[in-house]
């Protein structure tokens, strides 16, 4: 898990607070500080210190969520890991139900699930993410969205290091590592259940938007079509329809989400 300066504290203890009661506990919690924090964000890791196994990484300058991500995952003891945000609520069986699906099948290097998206209480879902479940239908589904809910994932540390671990890709590092994933060879999975809680107001789809997030999603689809990982239609069409999606009016935006992304 990655935080920086402009997170909730309030939504951070609710996210330890969901791995507290975990059905199968975390032996380690690798915390990457991304930068300065306020002291409210301080108070509230010191808290949780005292209650959960943190291991605290600390960056003195803000390095961005892939590198930090790249930093945390070098630091983990596990070869099983689980990722997290840190204004998310984890279900409390999610971490023994991936393990176990995991354990079950050593063919699959990474296993997400669907995530209901709420604004403020987690009680009311607004959405469900839902997405395919089988391998197969997730290496054609990528070529076109992201394959996986990042902050649901488990996966298997030594395969995501052999494909070069997280990247410096603002916005889309999650993706990038997938498409990398699947063009290796390995193989994914979701679990059809929601497995995680996401809080998602306007602010979330306002970030998903503007020129920077344009930037980011196009050289992506131009890395997947130098690796062979699509061909040169999907690059157009994905450039066109991916691309359309990230500069219009935040509005349109979140009607798109929500109404043909879910």
């Amino acid at each position: 898990m990655s935080f920086y300066g402009k997170d909730n504290p309030e939504y951070l203890h609710e996210a330890f607070k969901s791995l507290e009661v975990q059905t199968l506990k975390p032996t380690e919690i690798v915390l990457i500080q991304d930068g300065k924090i306020n002291s409210e964000l301080q108070r509230t890791v010191l808290t949780w210190e005292k209650r959960l196994p943190i291991k605290l990484i600390v960056n003195e300058k803000n390095l961005g969520l892939g590198l930090s991500l790249k930093k945390g995952l070098e630091a983990c003891s596990e070869s099983i890991v689980a990722r997290m945000d840190s204004d998310d609520i984890c279900h409390p069986k999610r971490f023994e139900v991936q393990y176990q699906f995991l354990k079950e099948n050593p063919d699959i290097s990474a296993v997400g699930s669907w995530i209901a998206e709420f604004s403020l209480n987690k009680d009311k879902i607004n959405t469900y993410r839902k997405l395919p479940v089988d391998s197969e239908e997730l290496f054609d589904f990528a070529k076109k969205r992201c394959p996986l809910n990042h902050p649901t994932v488990m996966y298997r540390k030594e395969d995501i290091i052999f494909v070069g671990s997280y990247d410096n890709f603002r916005f889309q590092q999650d993706y990038h590592l997938w498409g990398r994933l699947l063009n290796s060879g390995y193989k994914i999975y979701n679990i059809p259940k929601v497995l995680l809680f996401m809080r998602a107001d306007n602010k979330l789809f306002s970030r998903r938007g503007g020129l920077e997030y344009f930037k980011s999603e196009i050289a992506v689809q131009k890395y997947f079509l130098k690796i062979g990982f699509i061909n040169k239609f999907e690059f157009v069409r994905n450039y066109f329809i991916r691309g359309t999606v990230r500069v219009v009016p935040n509005f349109v935006r979140k009607a798109v989400y929500q109404n043909l992304l879910r």
